[in-house]
């Protein structure tokens, strides 16, 4: 279908918003990422717009493409059509904005976001459309190879074979990333070690496999019961993991190519991996990773304060369940060492919009956090959020924003980008403006 422009941001030259980008070089234009790559590189290229009902050609430079920088309409995203067991969507309070109800399933959102795709109802003609446009990587959630589990785990019939598909991808040069989101008595076990087996013969093209522990709320009214993985099973998941990260260094030639969620390490109570076995962290988004990196820029930036002198007020750093248990084991000895008797107050929020399950400190919200920090008496300390809380927009999930979260403190709200002691948190901090 064609592609609308709804502005032209930069020299307008041959196209007019409301135009429709047709074909270019004689290719349909199916959407705007075929618009993107066709008209990317250097050289001229025929576009065919449609304008007041008739078609238009002309052959223009790429470079007069680019720099009428258009604005097309939003495209229109593949919605997701499983049914999970475990699917978070499904486990949303009310009232929430509708966009965080919608549930996509996209391989482009894949390539251009890092968005995770199942690829259960892509078509072959998908499949060679991602190859053509090499787009590489892709963020695949595989959760389980076997088709009976695979069913279970996704609420209907699997029509396609997963091993396969991946394996035409792989051939084709395409970069894959997986995940595994585990529940516990369905694709653990045998499921596991089949699934990563056959996620370890597509290496290198199959760059990593993290597995994540299922995400559980208190909105579950209807679903299926589920449990997370206990204390005892997440030490056998840290062994299994060591084991075959050993085992993948040999034959990778040092990757460890599969690990595990920070939140398995925390459950088992269990230490992190050391920062070279996280391969480059190519799964931060699923929280693999995100703790060991915190703390080597925790280090970095207590480094530059230690040559500038402690900071007269300390702040309050605000975590969830998960992060102050994070914070008590590995970052308070490493501030002992690091800043002798500099010690930031841990605020840690009980989740109260998604239930006390959830400890994670990227679903907290800012009503949550008022209602801490006011028991907690913090007063008019400087409070710094961890930068996962917010979206794109600077929104927490129910809408409020850190000047929002001040004005009901009457304090500082600061939302970090790496750590509570970057130059910027500290400078903000001290001078005691609202963020």
């Amino acid at each position: 279908m064609p592609v609308r422009i709804l502005r032209v941001e930069g020299t307008s030259g041959f196209f007019r918003a409301g135009d429709e980008i047709v074909a270019i070089d004689g290719r349909p234009v199916a959407d705007q990422l075929d618009a993107i790559f066709f008209a990317s590189g250097e050289g001229r290229a025929s576009f065919a717009v449609k304008r007041a009902g008739r078609t238009r050609s002309r052959t223009i430079a790429l470079s007069a493409f680019a720099r009428a920088r258009l604005v097309f309409e939003e495209m229109r995203f593949i919605r997701c059509r499983s049914r999970c067991v475990f699917c978070f969507m499904d486990q949303m309070p009310p009232g929430m904005r509708p966009s965080l109800y919608e549930k996509d399933d996209d391989y482009r959102l894949s390539f251009l976001y890092g968005n995770f795709v199942t690829l259960n109802d892509v078509t072959d003609g998908d499949l060679r459309r991602i190859v053509s446009l090499g787009l590489s990587p892709l963020y695949v959630s595989v959760h389980a190879v076997d088709r009976r589990v695979r069913e279970r785990l996704f609420g209907r019939p699997m029509k396609r074979d997963i091993a396969k598909d991946l394996r035409r991808l792989a051939r084709a040069g395409v970069t894959i990333h997986a995940q595994i989101v585990l529940v516990p008595g369905v694709n653990d076990g045998r499921s596991l070690d089949r699934t990563v087996a056959v996620l370890g013969a597509l290496h290198p093209r199959c760059r990593s496999v993290a597995v994540v522990p299922v995400g559980l709320t208190a909105h579950r009214a209807g679903l299926p019961r589920l449990r997370r993985p206990t204390a005892a099973e997440s030490r056998a998941l840290v062994r299994w993991a060591e084991r075959l990260g050993d085992r993948y260094r040999r034959i990778t030639g040092g990757e460890s190519f599969v690990h595990l969620a920070d939140e398995i390490y925390l459950a088992a109570g269990r230490a992190l991996p050391p920062a070279e076995r996280y391969d480059g962290y190519p799964q931060l988004s699923n929280g693999v990773g995100m703790g060991r990196l915190f703390l080597e820029e925790l280090r970095f930036d207590a480094s530059r304060i230690t040559g500038q002198g402690f900071p007269e007020r300390a702040p309050v750093v605000v975590t969830g369940d998960l992060g102050a248990r994070f914070m008590r084991r590995y970052a308070a000895p490493l501030l002992a060492r690091e800043l002798p008797g500099f010690s930031p107050r841990i605020l840690r929020v009980p989740n109260e919009l998604f239930g006390r399950g959830v400890g994670v400190s990227g679903l907290l919200s800012g009503r949550d956090i008022i209602r801490a920090a006011k028991r907690a008496r913090t007063g008019s300390r400087c409070l710094v959020v961890p930068p996962n809380a917010l979206d794109h927009a600077g929104r927490f999930l129910d809408d409020l924003r850190p000047e929002d979260v001040a004005r009901a403190l009457g304090a500082p709200v600061i939302a970090a980008r790496r750590t509570f002691l970057e130059p910027r948190v500290i400078r903000r901090c001290q001078g005691g403006k609202r963020a």
